[in-house]
């Protein structure tokens, strides 16, 4: 799955170190966006998303003043609003429907439901801990300042509609006969995107594909094979593509404006060295007058 900008709206708070204290500080929401959107998008394809997708982000950071320890909280934070969103998805779909985890993870039903209950209740008290003072966690310039009650609750929120799109996007592509509903492939796709996820592999290659085919067991396979087929070419191919033109346009830009720069840089420098010159030419030129 690839996760959205939206997703991001905390990190774009980031502000950057840029020196002489002066000028804008904070990073432009347009900056913020390609950022999150390449990074998951190619993080998520190439697999090790934690490295890769940190590689990306530090590439277009850096050049706001920003160093590798403030990408990587920016990266946490992005990460937590993903991991809030998922286990809030999690929780209530299977709280609601524990049939659909079974069919995945093999347990009694009544201790998928009561793994469900103890998600939302871990949920309800991280936002009441956070809620009650400023929370941080790290140590020296590692620290990071959690976001308080109210932007947890808007992190939680995002997440779940941005898991909710995705697996609707799922539900879509899926045989129309039998219908499990919608709840049962939202559960069974966060499952699986989770599964694949751990799994390092790029974009949870054949790791989501048998999970999905394990969870929804009673739909034709070659069929759901090819909704699963569409949807990689929609959420990961599409974005993937997208994402290597927009960093190939950016670095073509950046290349150009660098090397402008230069020559101004060269002119200027230039410059002043010829003025002295013509000054010495002109008063050798008045001392052999008056002589």
């Amino acid at each position: 799955m690839n996760s959205t900008p939206a997703q991001n709206a905390l990190p774009h708070r980031a502000r950057s170190k840029r020196s002489g204290g002066s000028g804008r500080t904070d990073v432009p929401y347009r900056v913020n966006a390609l950022a999150a959107f390449t990074s998951y998008s190619i993080g998520h394809n190439v697999g090790a998303s934690v490295f890769t997708g940190g590689a990306v982000r530090y590439r277009i950071y850096s050049a706001w003043g920003l160093n590798a320890i403030d990408v990587a909280k920016i990266c946490f934070l992005a990460g937590l609003t993903f991991w809030l969103g998922n286990a809030a998805v999690l929780g209530l779909g299977i709280a609601y429907h524990p049939e659909a985890a079974a069919a995945i993870d093999q347990l009694p039903v009544w201790l998928n439901r009561a793994v469900a209950f103890a998600i939302i209740v871990a949920l309800v008290a991280y936002v009441v801990w956070v809620w009650t003072q400023p929370r941080g966690v790290g140590r020296g310039p590692w620290t990071v300042t959690l976001p308080g009650g109210p932007l947890t609750l808007l992190q939680i929120a995002i997440g779940i509609v941005d898991l909710s799109f995705c697996a609707l996007a799922m539900y879509v592509l899926t045989p129309d006969e039998p219908n499990v509903g919608f709840v049962v492939v939202a559960v069974i796709f966060v499952s699986a995107t989770l599964l694949g996820f751990a799994s390092h592999s790029p974009g949870g290659l054949g790791v989501f594909d048998a999970a999905m085919l394990v969870g929804l067991w009673q739909m034709d396979r070659e069929d759901l094979l090819a909704g699963m087929l569409l949807f990689r070419v929609l959420y990961y191919i599409a974005p993937f593509v997208i994402s290597v033109i927009l960093l190939t346009l950016r670095e073509i830009i950046v290349g150009a404006r660098s090397k402008r720069l230069q020559r101004l840089a060269s002119a200027a420098n230039v410059q002043p060295r010829a003025e002295p010159r013509h000054e010495a030419v002109y008063v050798r030129e008045r001392r052999d007058g008056s002589a």
